[in-house]
């Protein structure tokens, strides 16, 4: 279960987004001040901070630097009902990770509120080492064209996808061939046909490639 901090001063709204996040399931706290905060911080680890900018004597925007030099692996939200440009890059520049504007729906809260968690994740070296072949698969010319021939057609014998990604030299085709079968996208099937595994189609359903 994930950890938020709730920091606003408006009692309302600070109960409502409280109550709202417990209903999705994650464990919350509120303060009301950016001091309070802290002192909160000294003592509990977050996973999230949801900040309000407009607090008391300490403004959101410089609790960020505060809150981060306690905890540089939490996550900041801001929020705040008078959005502009250069607020909100000001926020970043600090260390905000995401600028929700006042008033916003619960799902896109929740939303966002996954999708920072997501980036703090720590990732196995394995993990990193994969996708360092998966993009290396997809900056290759030859490498895309295979998997758009795939996805075409569904399993092809190896003579027929030389043909169909129009490339002559039977060695060359069948090292990028082998990278993305190294690399999980493709799988070579009994009958010696490949095709696309779940990692591949998710590739081709997930944008990171151009139809």
């Amino acid at each position: 279960m994930k950890k938020v901090l709730i920091v606003e001063d408006d009692d309302s709204l600070r109960d409502s987004l409280c109550a709202a996040l417990e209903y999705e399931n994650f464990e919350v706290e509120c303060d009301s001040s950016v001091e309070t905060a802290l002192a909160r911080l000294k003592e509990e680890n977050f996973d999230v901070i949801l900040l309000d900018i407009m607090l008391g004597e300490i403004s959101g925007i410089d609790g960020i630097t505060l809150f981060k030099y306690l905890q540089p692996g939490v996550a900041i939200i801001i929020m705040t009902a008078f959005a502009t440009v250069d607020l909100a890059v000001n926020a970043m520049k600090k260390g905000a990770d995401e600028f929700l504007t006042k008033p916003f729906d619960i799902d896109t809260l929740v939303v966002t509120l996954k999708k920072v968690v997501q980036k703090y994740q720590p990732k196995s070296v394995k993990s990193e080492r994969d996708d360092d072949l998966i993009f290396s698969a997809l900056a290759n010319p030859i490498r895309r064209s295979v998997i758009k021939q795939l996805r075409l057609y569904h399993q092809v014998k190896f003579m027929d996808l030389c043909r169909l990604v129009d490339v002559d030299d039977h060695t060359k085709f069948n090292f990028h061939l082998r990278q993305l079968v190294n690399c999980g996208i493709v799988k070579k099937l009994n009958h010696k046909e490949y095709t696309l595994t779940a990692l591949g189609k998710d590739i081709c359903s997930g944008g990171l490639m151009e139809f």
